[in-house]
């Protein structure tokens, strides 16, 4: 006898459905299967009928009826099911109504069911990254914050506390050189688009659970090894067009400033504010606060007259800086060029870095002693734009946010060659192959039904694709295809057959990740970028999972002098000591690489870009999660599928794990596809195949 028990959808209460009371549905379990390796598999049922009674026409409403006036029963949304022969759960999941049938006055309700492996990525159905609460990880985009995330120590939130699920490695869009390390140009003005928001990717699993309403059991997804791998944002940050506070206000007649070695020279002074949210201007004293960590963008338009006609010359925006605590200096904003008979305009705009609570004051000066003067009452106008102090949420949503959740899901299972098993309550037991497997044995000789066996060889393909998502912008990596022929961090298997067939294992969302040569340096860093003519430049690309190396000592990471905090950046890129870089595919230093080391990339390289590489580590995710699998599922001298029709109760289905090994007479078998029916008359069709 089956039962079937559902959970309302509108009280979330259990209550059971009637059946016809000779139900034989059939249930086809299965984790995999050998003929489909590309995709992980769920258990179903085939559909099949309810009857129209007073207690099922409650809870599926009337269905049936186009006049219906309630609505609260929708098809749209899974219903959770237990399904019991003989009192003993033997699937639990999802129902799905898929019609109505109402033949000869008889009306019957046609369903189907789902095990939760399923469930899970039904439940997800389109949602994406934006449909994802991250406030728990809101914080400052601030120079510390950036440094802190390379260590153990973390970002600090908004809110209080510290997270490591946020991490800022550098990454080249093209555009640097060992030049601009030098030359601190990389420092806040740049950070934008070199230092890049990267997401631990558990964190992201967990959240992606959480939505789906499920929870998992995975020594894999606990592991130090799974808590170090991120995943970037975006190097072409949609944050970089987000605006914070404009503030405007309108200049009166500047004053002489005798105080600068140029003369003539003058301070504007100004009134008519508008749009200070942070009250970062003094419109007596003239002094822009920078209210937090900020690339600022200054733009000055005021009126300059010669003192002798015709003047020709270059008139400068001087800038008097002072770091919070720290000592007032002068810097040259920007210069304009003008040959005025008269009255003329002039407009500077200039970006700077400035941390939070340093100060700029403005100056007008000429160089060589170009005499000008700026006319009493003249007109001047002063524009100051700050980027936002919490782009969080902001840089996620605009950047990523329309990734699906499921894809990520279905690409994390699929690198990392996944089993995943539902063990009742929404939990779903997740382990890489070889930790799912085990040498638990089951002995069903005298179950077997010995009069009908059928042995059939594996369909096996001539060849096994292993590949990241194509971001077909990547300049670096498509020069490296057109080199070796090959994606870069690809992996093929090749079989002796007579079979044309090609598998691919291809991720959807996530992109292999490159290093290079830092030019001019001996550094190295992840690079991604697209050629723009004769430059490169970052593009809207795919993310790529890294691992992140937390650094240890002055041996085992880039050793960039002394960090000052205060905005600056003064002496940061002073010291360029080391070869590697604190995020790539690698978990450990280029230099330092051993064999025994972990890649998450499928294959091995030609590592003609990565000149100091100690040793390829060997252990990519083919060789860590699918050399086993392949082995014992594409054994082309021994493998074999064993089908036979074996006597299975209920309670051999409920207490059985795809994990478990099944011995028939003296030969070892992995169970591929179990095929059940609740009839107590039916044997259940199994194939096994042979290790």
């Amino acid at each position: 006898m089956i039962r079937l028990v559902v959970q309302n959808q509108v009280t979330g209460n259990l209550q059971e459905l009637d059946t016809f009371g000779n139900e034989n549905i059939s249930l086809t379990l299965q984790v995999d299967d050998v003929r489909d390796i590309e995709s992980k598999h769920a258990s179903y049922s085939k559909d099949f009928n309810l009857p129209a009674t007073k207690n099922n026409n409650k809870f599926f409403e009337h269905y049936y009826n186009p006049d219906r006036y309630k609505t609260n029963f929708n098809v749209y949304k899974n219903v959770k099911a237990y399904l019991y022969s003989d009192e003993v759960l033997v699937l639990e999941g999802f129902l799905r109504l898929l019609n109505v049938v109402d033949k000869d006055t008889e009306i019957t309700y046609n369903v189907v069911l789902f095990n939760d492996v399923a469930n899970i990525i039904e439940t997800l159905a389109d949602a994406t990254i934006k449909d994802l609460d991250f406030s728990d990880i809101i914080h400052e985009f601030t120079v510390s914050n950036i440094l802190n995330s390379w260590t153990d120590t973390g970002v600090t939130l908004t809110a209080g506390g510290t997270s490591t699920d946020v991490f800022y490695p550098i990454i080249n869009d093209g555009q640097m050189t060992i030049l601009d390390i030098e030359a601190n140009n990389i420092g806040l003005f740049n950070r934008h688009k070199n230092y890049v928001m990267n997401l631990r990717l558990k964190y992201v699993i967990d959240k992606i659970f959480e939505f789906a309403g499920f929870n998992y059991n995975s020594n894999f997804f606990n592991s130090s090894y799974f808590s170090k791998i991120y995943f970037d944002t975006g190097i072409e940050s949609t944050e970089l067009d987000a605006v914070g506070d404009t503030l405007t206000c309108d200049g009166v007649a500047p004053v002489a400033d005798v105080s600068l070695t140029q003369q003539p020279d003058y301070e504007p002074s100004w009134t008519n504010e508008s749009g200070d949210v942070n009250n970062a201007f003094n419109v007596g004293t003239g002094v822009f606060t920078a209210p937090f960590d900020t690339m600022a963008n200054f733009i000055i338009s005021l009126n300059i007259e010669p003192l002798v006609l015709p003047a020709i010359g270059t008139i400068d925006l001087i800038g008097i800086y002072t770091p919070s605590g720290g000592v007032a200096e002068l810097v040259y904003l920007d210069s304009g060029f003008i040959y005025i008979q008269g009255n003329d305009t002039l407009t500077f705009n200039c970006n700077f870095d400035m941390g939070v609570n340093d100060t700029m004051e403005f100056r007008i000066a000429a160089e060589y002693n170009n005499l000008f003067y700026v006319p009493s009452g003249s007109s001047a106008s002063l524009s100051i734009t700050t980027n936002p102090q919490q782009p969080t949420l902001q840089v996620i949503n605009a950047d990523i946010g329309d990734i699906k959740l499921a894809d990520i899901l279905t690409d994390v299972f699929k690198m990392f060659n996944l089993t995943l098993e539902s063990i009742q309550n929404n939990i779903l037991k997740i382990e890489p192959y070889d930790d799912f497997v085990n040498n638990t044995i089951l002995d069903w000789t005298k179950k077997v039904n010995i009069n009908e066996i059928v042995i059939e060889p594996i369909e096996i393909p001539k060849r096994i694709e292993f590949l990241h998502a194509e971001d077909s912008s990547d300049y670096y990596k498509n020069k490296y295809q057109n080199l070796q022929g090959v994606s870069f961090g690809s992996h093929i298997v090749e079989f002796d057959v007579d079979n044309d067939e090609v598998v691919q294992i291809k991720n959807n969302v996530f992109a292999a990740p490159y290093v290079n040569l830092l030019e001019g340096g001996t550094n190295y860093t992840q690079v991604i970028a697209e050629q723009d003519g004769e430059t490169f430049k970052g593009y809207k690309n795919l993310p790529r999972l890294v691992f992140k190396r937390t650094f240890v000592d002055a041996d085992d990471f880039i050793d960039f002098g002394y960090l000052d905090t205060s905005a600056s950046f003064s002496g940061f890129f002073n010291a360029v000591a080391e070869h590697t870089v604190n995020a790539h595919f690698y978990d450990e230093s280029l230099i330092n690489a051993n064999t025994d080391d972990n890649s998450l990339l499928y294959g091995l390289i030609n590592p003609f870009d990565l000149y100091i590489l100690g040793n390829q580590p060997n252990n990519t995710l083919f060789q860590n999660y699918w050399f086993n699998y392949i082995n014992d599922k594409y054994n082309v001298t021994d493998g074999l599928l064993f089908k036979a029709e074996i006597n299975l109760k209920p309670t051999d289905i409920f207490n059985f794990s795809f994990a478990y090994k099944v011995r028939i007479q003296d030969q070892l078998y992995r169970v591929n596809k179990i095929e059940y029916n609740t009839d107590k008359n039916n044997l259940a069709k199994v194939e096994l195949l042979r290790i």
